[in-house]
């Protein structure tokens, strides 16, 4: 027997056992709640190279194997803003711990700041890149200005680039890596809260190896938003759309949630792997994608594209 492909075995099962019973509305399955509990994979492989190939070897492997995926299955029936014995993504911190004086004491270098770009009236339209990890982001909110931020971090300085030509303007709003400290990921210290000017049509991209975001957009017009990442949880809510509003993302390991009016037309088209789709209220189509009633007909539309390998889809109307 090949433990190796047995216990892979065992996980593929458990995810499309997982993803079928969630898609049939037989279970309720947060996702999110298990990507912070992802280094158990490595165990589980870990275990794999270090025990024998024959004998008591396939058994402990078999046991860890099934005790971890029972762990995993346990924790994802708690949903991510619930407490879960006192745990959840903001208790888990990581520390370099460097010699300040006899003692030992840990030292923490925290960057914080407030960045701003002014709102110029002949700007019509705005994009807005995001880039940075570990890190929850927050867009809400209006302000004169045409971009404001306050940002605090252990990880890395966030720092603002902006250019604008003509009626269009450029922002880039990034983290740098922090080389030096002390090293604490913990949502409580690591954030950043945005607002946005309402007046220009707004491109907004965010690229995020591992972290949150919470978008609420209803107050802003939308031409594209666009996410790419890979272990990451994302929530946008929108306002009405535009002649076209698009809407992309792209993803590994991810929990995606898109809120859009109930009175809005849209299509989604979402290929995926052992992605799990949730699009309450929407009519699947011969092709595979998905359209609300009306839609063909509809002035203006959102267009949803939703690519992943291991993730979950959710798009409401609300």
């Amino acid at each position: 027997m090949n433990k190796e492909k047995l216990c892979w075995g065992l996980i593929l099962l458990f995810v499309g056992g997982v993803l079928l019973l969630d898609n049939l509305n037989v279970i309720d399955f947060y996702w999110r709640s298990v990507f912070s509990m992802w280094p158990i994979i490595l165990i589980i492989i870990g275990v794999n190279l270090l025990v024998p190939k024959q004998g008591i070897g396939n058994a402990v492997s078999i046991v860890v194997t099934v005790a971890a995926l029972a762990f995993l299955a346990y924790r994802g029936t708690f949903h991510p803003r619930s407490d879960w014995w006192a745990f959840n993504n903001r208790d888990w911190r990581i520390e370099r711990r460097t010699s300040s004086d006899s003692n030992d004491r840990v030292r923490r270098e925290k960057s914080e700041g407030t960045f701003t770009h002014e709102y110029d009236s002949s700007v019509t339209t705005a994009r807005l890149r995001i880039r940075g990890g570990a890190v929850e982001y927050e867009i809400k909110g209006l302000t004169d200005q045409l971009f404001s931020a306050q940002a605090t971090s252990t990880i890395g300085a966030h720092q603002l680039e902006t250019t604008t030509k003509g009626s269009s303007a450029e922002l880039t709003f990034k983290m740098q890596d922090n080389k030096k400290g002390t090293w604490n990921i913990d949502g409580d210290e690591n954030w950043a809260k945005i607002s946005l000017n309402r007046n220009p049509v707004w491109d907004i991209d965010l690229e995020m190896g591992a972290g949150s975001a919470e978008f609420d957009l209803t107050e802003y017009k939308v031409a594209n938003l666009r996410f790419k990442g890979g272990a990451a949880s994302v929530e946008a809510k929108l306002g009405m759309p535009l002649e076209e509003t698009t809407i992309s993302a792209s993803s590994g390991v991810s929990s995606i949630e898109i809120e859009i009016p109930s009175a809005a037309a849209c299509r989604i088209v979402a290929k995926s792997g052992l992605s799990s789709r949730d699009f309450p209220g929407f009519i699947k189509q011969g092709d595979g994608s998905y359209i609300t009633e009306g839609y063909e007909q509809a002035n203006n539309k959102f267009r949803i594209d939703l690519q992943g390998g291991l993730s979950s889809f959710t798009v409401k109307r609300y």
